[in-house]
């Protein structure tokens, strides 16, 4: 299977603004929010269904079980730098606005951060290969519908 980094990363980038623009949005009028990770997880979601949906629709062949988790990892890796730019972003604004983000951050202990972010990078990698298959599976379904 061939992937198309470019547009997982883009409809990634693209779920996550969307998904962070309705957690603000339900902050704002509702003072609730969305779960903890949903910016993290539903792009991973989407983006790697459609990527094995195409890939069923148009070759009709499922994909080897190696090859699902092999082509995982550099999905991982694009939704890490994904993440990475968003989160350093998101710094620089809340220091641009006053916030003291230094304090706020060490507030957590540097291994806890680590812990915190192998375990997201694992729940991605893991997501990005569940859902890259149920999209494989998906688009023979829908291919051989026509």
């Amino acid at each position: 299977m061939e992937l198309n980094l470019r547009r997982y990363a883009y409809f990634y980038g693209a779920i996550m603004l969307v998904v962070t623009a309705v957690d603000m949005a339900l902050a704002q009028w509702t003072s609730t929010d969305l779960p903890a990770g949903m910016s993290v997880w539903l792009p991973a979601i989407t983006a790697a269904q459609d990527l094995g949906m195409r890939h069923g629709k148009l070759t009709q062949t499922p994909l080897p079980k190696a090859m699902a988790w092999r082509l995982a990892w550099p999905l991982t890796a694009v939704a890490a730098g994904i993440q990475l730019v968003y989160a350093g972003l998101s710094i620089g604004v809340m220091s641009a606005l006053g916030y003291d983000m230094l304090s706020v951050l060490s507030v957590i202990s540097l291994q806890v951060w680590a812990l915190v972010i192998v375990g997201l990078v694992v729940l991605v990698y893991v997501t990005n290969r569940i859902f890259l298959g149920m999209g494989v599976r998906g688009g023979i379904k829908a291919a051989s519908k026509v």
